[in-house]
């Protein structure tokens, strides 16, 4: 039997990253790949990155196991290819359409049918006769699509397979997702049908204008804690070195996640808060009033620092559904 090889491809607004997922759910060892994402290009460039990359961890897995099969005297089998991408929203992630517009990142794929576009391009590449052998299987791969914070979401619920968790990715926004016995809730408990925060109203904004470093920014803007050109990261120094008004700001900030989860929480009862992302980093300034905020309902506030590896194992369990 073939087996599944899975090429996991975390397709961020700056950068690329991707990894090779073995059938076991373990990462193919030393394979990882860092790129630009070019997200400011047209729909045609940024598919040809994809499957470039996509390409590049193809290749690296067979160069890994015909080495692993010489020196174990093993033959090797081609493998069962499925390629999956933890992708920003908005976007259809069944049929492959994005509905990105005006956030500065993949803004010509808009519309744009991506699956259909990777699926082109792999074909393409397949038929050209310099083409080696396992590209045909490439091409025939099946190709999924998942919100990057659902797959950090279901790679940590690894860790924690019978729980209730309510995880959280800030950065640049709030990313989010709910998980019961690792499958992702939606619709119900006062959960929007998405299953997802971002979008919601929370003191005349959306949750991700609040509460990503747009809103930390803007919050540190109106307490006068930043001088001009300064991020997330100066404010959190300023604050770690004792500097009031920063210390102030990531308090308000913490205060102010917990009131807008308040209702969440009461009705999904948590099992463990899970934050993931660059700005969870600073939970040691923001996560004392973030619990008083929530109270209350209690629970452990979990900082995951491996949120890439997460997020591979997420598109992992994504592509074992199919």
């Amino acid at each position: 039997m073939n087996p599944d090889v899975t090429i996991a491809i975390d397709a961020g607004g700056t950068f690329l990253k991707g990894a090779v997922v073995l059938s076991d759910g373990n990462l193919l060892p030393q394979l990882y790949v860092k790129r630009s994402s070019r997200s400011d290009s047209s729909a045609y460039e940024i598919a040809v990155n994809l499957v470039d990359v996509i390409k590049e961890l193809a290749a690296g897995y067979f160069a890994y196991m015909q080495q692993l099969s010489s020196v174990k005297g093993t033959r090797f089998r081609f493998p069962r290819f499925h390629i999956g991408f933890a992708f920003p929203g908005p976007f259809e992630y069944d049929t492959g359409v994005s509905r990105i517009r005006g956030l500065n990142k993949y803004e010509q794929l808009y519309e744009v049918n991506l699956k259909t576009l990777l699926r082109s391009e792999l074909t393409a590449l397949a038929s050209e006769g310099s083409a080696p052998e396992w590209m045909t299987q490439l091409a025939a791969a099946d190709i999924r699509f998942g919100n990057d914070a659902a797959l950090f979401a279901l790679g940590v619920s690894r860790l924690f397979p019978q729980e209730r968790l309510l995880c959280l990715t800030l950065g640049t926004g709030l990313g989010s997702a709910f998980v019961e016995n690792r499958s992702i809730v939606s619709g119900k408990w006062g959960i929007p049908d998405s299953g997802m925060l971002y979008a919601e109203q929370y003191k005349g904004g959306t949750v991700d204008d609040l509460f990503g470093s747009r809103g930390i920014l803007a919050l540190a803007d109106s307490h006068d804690a930043r001088r001009q050109g300064e991020d997330v990261y100066h404010l959190a120094i300023a604050a770690r070195q004792g500097n009031s008004s920063a210390i102030r700001v990531w308090q308000l900030y913490g205060q102010r996640l917990g009131e807008m989860l308040r209702p969440y929480v009461a009705e999904f009862r948590p099992t463990r808060l899970i934050l993931g992302g660059q700005i969870a980093e600073t939970h040691d300034l923001f996560g004392g009033t973030l619990s008083e905020a929530l109270l209350p309902e209690k629970m452990p506030l979990h900082n995951e620092k491996q949120m890439q590896e997460h997020v591979f194992h997420g598109i992992f369990q994504l592509v074992k559904g199919t």
